[in-house]
């Protein structure tokens, strides 16, 4: 055997290990271990760097095939893609893929009768190499790979098409979840809406009834004068139905939410856990003074917040609480409550239904693709921190 051909029998052999390796990694380590939109992106980069491309691109069809409905990059940075602005929907040589069955493999992307061109600030890109993505005859989407020094060959097709039965499971899990997540997601509304209504009915019925049967009492008992023991025994009843039934208005929907925004209804609801909790100091801090966020975000983070005081009033023992509300850059907001008391083990089971609300917390942190820790241990307090993205802001009203 001559040594050229040796040395590319040994390419080929080392090709087929590295594949093999990336491969292995994918379904032990991505598919296993990840679901949604960081599957997809690990994805991305493993088959970049495995072909030696400069950026590769996942494009998720929408259901009819028709379109892009989700595109997730590996190799761009978050200024340049910030930079570059909306996303492709799948026109020109992208949109070409989605009713090919097989690969597209070109020395010049600019060059292609189909291209729709580089957008503003868009890195260049010239060599390409896409491959479609379906399952079965459903078009699940396209991998796309640029800028390979030497541009891409036969044995890069080979290797991506090889990959390509790994992401259509990666695609169809993201997009089962997608859907399980659509689900929970409207029945969480629904609650929430329901409970505003109810909120509203207590708040604008029952509670002023109640109100202007303690004022009525109380205007008669200045008028004549009267100390009669069950007049004030009377007085006292209705007094403590108002503050419970604004407790109750409060535990339902923090009408704060729609009147102060998300920061403003927490402030309040760290000094009514106070109160009721006798607590010796109980502090919140913000920087995100005056701005409005999305509706999901601001109603999951103020029940994360409300359900951790809950606990830390009921279960912690504690004197010393803090919350933080924090916006750590354009794309992240941080919420942390933090408490002095007993702790406990988190990953140990309990008995009781001392922490039956971390289901919900994580379940609607979850939906938001956001992460949700707890760090704890007996006897030296707790602290729960979620992060969230933030999809945009809403205007004032």
């Amino acid at each position: 055997m001559r040594e050229d051909q040796l040395e590319r029998l040994q390419a080929q052999v080392s090709a087929v290990e590295q594949l093999q390796g990336v491969s292995d990694r994918i379904h032990t380590e991505i598919l296993a271990s990840q679901t949604g939109e960081e599957a997809l992106r690990q994805f991305a980069e493993s088959a970049r760097q495995l072909i030696g491309a400069q950026y590769c691109a996942i494009g998720v069809a929408r259901a009819d095939g028709a379109v892009l409905e989700e595109f997730l990059t590996a190799g761009l940075t978050h200024e340049q893609e910030r930079a570059i602005g909306a996303k492709p929907h799948g026109v020109g040589v992208l949109g070409l893929l989605l009713h090919r069955e097989t690969p597209l493999r070109l020395e010049s992307l600019t060059a292609h009768p189909m291209s729709a061109g580089i957008p503003a600030h868009h890195p260049p890109m010239e060599s390409f190499l896409g491959v479609p993505i379906r399952y079965e005859t459903t078009v699940l989407g396209s991998i796309y790979l640029t800028e390979k020094p030497g541009g891409f060959t036969e044995a890069d097709e080979r290797t991506i098409l090889a990959l390509s039965m790994h992401l259509a499971v990666a695609i169809r899990n993201w997009q089962l979840l997608k859907r399980q997540r659509a689900l929970v997601a409207g029945l969480i509304t629904a609650q929430e809406e329901e409970r505003r209504a109810v909120a509203y009915d207590l708040h604008d019925g029952l509670t002023q009834y109640v109100m202007a049967a303690h004022m009525h009492l109380s205007a008669f008992q200045r008028v004549h004068g009267t100390a009669d023991d069950d007049l004030m025994l009377g007085l006292k009843y209705l007094k403590d139905a108002v503050v419970e039934s604004r407790r109750l208005v409060n535990g339902l929907r923090s009408l704060a939410l729609d009147d102060m925004g998300l920061a403003g209804a927490l402030a309040q609801l760290v000094q009514e856990e106070k109160s009721r909790a006798g607590w010796a100091e109980a502090d919140f801090l913000h920087n995100v003074e005056g701005e409005r966020f999305a509706t999901p975000v601001v109603t999951a983070l103020y029940r994360v917040a409300q359900e951790a005081l809950t606990n830390a009033r009921k279960h912690a023992g504690a004197r010393r609480v803090q919350v933080a509300l924090l916006r750590e850059d354009e794309t992240q907001l941080t919420l942390s409550v933090t408490d002095d008391g007993h702790g406990f083990e988190p990953g140990r089971s309990h008995a009781d239904d001392k922490h039956i609300g971390l289901h919900g917390m994580t379940e609607r942190v979850r939906l938001l693709e956001g992460t949700l820790q707890i760090e704890s241990a007996p006897g030296q307090g707790t602290q729960l921190t979620v992060t969230v993205p933030i999809p945009y802001q809403e205007e004032e009203e």
